[in-house]
């Protein structure tokens, strides 16, 4: 990005020196103010093509540790030296005009032709320039690319004036018409009008963001970006710092307090996501805080939810309701435990077809952020000992093969569903510390697992068998 901003700047300034030598010659050969005048802008022109170049390659730096925010703000320092130098411009401009006008200056205009031909020169120039200028700092967000962009765009609407001013004066020579005279003068009158209006707007841009001026209607896009995303309670601060092409932007919002790390983490993610697909060039900061809940305990809007859900097929219960007051308004978030699995596009739609009925039935609702959760369904436990006898002789026989020292017995199964959990005794000949008895455990139970399949869960308890002789 930084090669292609100085490519830029660099092509500015030779093209300034080009037209400033050109109108310098030319103005000087033919005795007009006008073009005169703009020899002049176009050597500001230079200056300030200058001072962009050394712009655009320190601003670009990285932030370091004296300047945290990184040197964007160098841009418009130099945005800034570039306007009071169009200031000076036109003051000069406006003195010689009014020494012409009004107390007698005058000079006779030569070869008035090539004036206007140079000019004419001047603006095929100058519009191929504003066109590069405006295209890099539109993609990079340059602000003295910008600003150098419109000292080249002013030049051609002052050249269009200056070729007016001496087609005029050509006119009156011609024809013998002594107050058309007086058109280089005025011609460059208004060239000083329009660069002191450009001045204007330009300085004003530079000094807001010297000053840290949030962009007009950019804070308030922003919290109306981040109120849409669920979860987000209140949008407490936000906090704009404009520095070259990047915006650094601090926002504070509440979340619900009892929301998992995870789920505030995924919060924090989708504000940067939301900001930075309005502002490509930004840097965003984001720091929650709980929001205070209040009314959790109104029994009439817990009874008003359970109403709502037990007419909802699908939904078996409703839980952590909190409502939150903001502003005159409520903000409601609740957990529903559902009895089937739903899509995506289906959760959404009850999501919505609850709000709605939630809105209607309790006053001054504008938020409810719902959490659906999937029932566990009870599933009978059963005791199939008897019936899978061929399993324990399994699982006797696993354990057997492992150590003879072993003794299994009393093997229970229990069904739940498709698996199976068996509990077992194990009696066990000689001296075992604990630690011995659980990698003895880890093997049985592996073992187990990977000769039965259906079983799930192993349970052991471990006793001393005694020695026979």
């Amino acid at each position: 990005m930084s090669i292609d901003k100085q490519k830029a700047a660099i092509s500015s300034v030779f093209a300034a020196i080009f037209l400033t030598l050109m109108k310098i010659v030319v103005g000087i050969f033919t005795g007009s103010l006008g073009i005169l005048s703009e020899a002049l802008h176009s050597g500001l022109d230079l200056f300030a093509a200058v001072i962009t170049l050394f712009a655009v390659k320190i601003s670009d730096k990285p932030a370091d540790y004296k300047h945290h925010y990184g040197h964007g703000k160098i841009e418009s320092f130099s945005a800034l030296i570039g306007t009071v130098l169009l200031f000076i411009t036109c003051g000069w401009i406006i003195y010689e005009a009014v020494e012409k006008l009004f107390f007698g200056k005058n000079v006779e205009l030569i070869g008035i032709q090539w004036g206007v031909l140079i000019m004419i020169i001047s603006i095929i120039v100058d519009v191929s320039r504003v066109k590069v200028l405006k295209k890099a700092a539109k993609e990079h967000g340059s602000q003295a690319l910008e600003a150098d962009a419109l000292h080249f765009s002013s030049d051609v609407w002052s050249s269009s004036v200056v070729i007016i001013g001496l087609i005029c004066v050509w006119i009156g020579d011609y024809f013998s018409i002594p107050a058309l005279k007086h058109a280089d003068p005025i011609a460059a009158l208004g060239v000083a009008l329009l660069v002191i209006k450009v001045s204007i707007k330009l300085g004003k841009e530079a000094i807001d963001v010297l000053l840290d001026t949030a962009p007009k209607g950019m804070k308030e896009m922003i919290e109306e970006e981040i109120n849409k995303i669920p979860g987000v309670l209140q949008v407490a601060e936000i906090r704009i710092r404009p520095s070259g092409a990047v915006q650094y932007i601090d926002v504070n919002v509440g979340i619900e307090p009892n929301q998992s790390h995870r789920a505030v983490h995924n919060i924090v993610h989708e504000i940067r996501e939301k900001i930075s697909e309005k502002i490509p060039r930004c840097d965003i900061v984001v720091s929650t805080f709980p929001a205070d809940a209040v009314g959790i305990t109104d029994i009439n809007i817990n009874h008003t939810l359970e109403g709502i859900i037990s007419r909802i097929p699908n939904c078996t219960n409703i839980h952590n309701i909190y409502v939150y007051e903001l502003e005159g308004k409520k903000k409601i978030t609740a957990h529903i435990e559902l009895k089937e699995n739903l899509t995506l596009n289906e959760s959404h739609e009850l999501s919505h077809q609850i709000s709605h009925m939630i809105q209607n039935a309790i006053k001054n609702v504008d938020n409810v952020s719902l959490y659906f959760e999937r029932t566990e369904q009870e599933v009978k436990t059963e005791d199939i000992t008897e019936e899978q006898q061929d399993i324990v002789n399994d699982i006797r026989n696993t354990v057997s093969s492992i150590n003879n020292n072993i003794d299994c017995h009393d093997i229970k199964l229990y069904s739940k569903g498709d698996k199976i959990t068996t509990f077992l005794h194990c009696g066990i000949r000689g001296d075992f510390t604990v630690d011995k008895l659980e990698v003895v455990s880890m093997t049985i139970k592996d073992k187990l697992k990977s000769n039965v399949n259906q079983i799930e869960n192993v349970h052991i308890h471990f006793e001393p068998l005694e020695d026979t002789v």
